[in-house]
């Protein structure tokens, strides 16, 4: 019987990391509701996010292959 034994708490770090870095460069949301808010958001902490998704990202990989 194949066993599946993943460390479920990398792909989730990993899969945040993706979903901030994209929000970060303006890929999501392709429409959003209220674009003042988004550019707002975006002009305060574009530049963090930019830098703190792929660290997390990082981090997701040494959690999913046991490092951390």
């Amino acid at each position: 019987m194949f066993v599946c034994d993943y460390n479920w708490d990398g792909i989730i770090i990993i899969l945040g990391g993706i979903y901030c870095l994209l929000i970060a460069y303006r890929i999501l949301p392709r429409n959003p509701k209220d674009p003042e808010r988004q550019e707002l958001l975006h002009r305060k902490f574009g530049k963090i996010m930019k830098i703190l998704a792929p660290t997390t990202i990082a981090v997701g990989i040494l959690e999913l292959i046991g490092v951390i």
